[in-house]
């Protein structure tokens, strides 16, 4: 079985900035807490941990020592209860998502109302929603037809989002407002992961896509490949793999999600490798 690999594999380059960080911190300090898992994997949250990282559901859960603000940002009201703690802060917050905050403000600055479009329950969206008070939030077209009047708009999307969905919303918003302004936010990096899933499912019989279960961008990649043709398995690790998958099968794709460390993809091919030969 020829095994086809996607040419962007492991952490992006803003997770691994935050990763490194986060090592980083919980070597030169005695208490480090951070909001929420740092990366949505199981294997990089249980090497933090165990470098010491903690992790709390509430800022009203951490009263001393270090604030680590992962990938995704926080809202500003956080960083706020956090300077009247008294905490030290360290932000990881990635570039890309830092960038949406900007646009954002800069937009409403110039007086656009601002749509964010993506997930409300996702914490990047919930940062950014911060930085704009006032802003909508939609994830779909449809829900631009609910959406008040409005004469001027200004658009920015989660950086995982979805291409394809955003394009539609856009054209959408358009139709319906006198001047829209979209700024596309959507990671490089998620474009170039969702692009490269496409073509490889096109490809392939099976896709096996290695990321967290909590990933967003990993689980929209299984589904990409499932809709372009490819069997799909979303998995965690090597251990999770079944040799029945690849019974007959000729060529098989493997990919990851941004949060998936290198060392990880590789011990998955490895794998493949192995239960390739016994299913032969």
């Amino acid at each position: 079985m020829e095994i086809k690999r996607a040419k962007t594999q492991g952490f992006c380059f803003g997770v691994a900035i935050t990763v490194k960080k986060a090592e980083e911190a919980a070597a030169s300090r005695s208490r480090v807490t951070t909001l929420g898992h740092v990366v949505h994997n199981p294997q990089t949250v249980r090497s933090l941990e165990d470098r010491g990282l903690r992790n709390a559901s509430s800022i009203d859960e951490v009263d001393d020592g270090t604030l680590f603000v992962r990938a995704h940002g926080l809202p500003t009201d956080v960083f706020e209860k956090a300077a009247a703690k008294g905490l030290e802060v360290i932000d990881a917050t990635c570039p890309m998502v830092t960038k949406i905050h900007v646009q954002a403000e800069k937009l409403k600055a110039e007086g656009y109302k601002i749509v964010v479009v993506g997930d409300a329950a996702h914490p990047e969206v919930k940062g950014t929603l911060s930085h704009v008070p006032g802003a909508w939030c939609i994830s779909t077209p449809e829900d631009v037809e609910r959406l008040p009047r409005a004469s001027r708009v200004g658009v920015v999307v989660q950086s995982t989002w979805s291409g394809t969905g955003f394009a539609e919303i856009v054209r959408k918003l358009t139709a319906k407002y006198y001047e829209v302004r979209a700024v596309n936010t959507i990671c490089t990096d998620t474009h170039n992961r969702q692009s490269e899933a496409t073509a490889l499912a096109e490809d392939v019989e099976v896709m096996v896509i290695v990321g967290g279960k909590a990933s967003a961008n990993t689980k929209h990649l299984a589904e990409l490949a499932t809709h372009h043709g490819a069997r799909a398995y979303h998995i965690e690790g090597p251990a999770e793999l079944r040799p029945e998958w690849f019974a007959g099968v000729q060529r098989a794709g493997l990919m990851s999600g941004a949060s998936t460390p290198g060392w990880l993809v590789d011990q998955v091919a490895e794998r493949m490798e192995v239960l390739s030969r016994r299913s032969a």
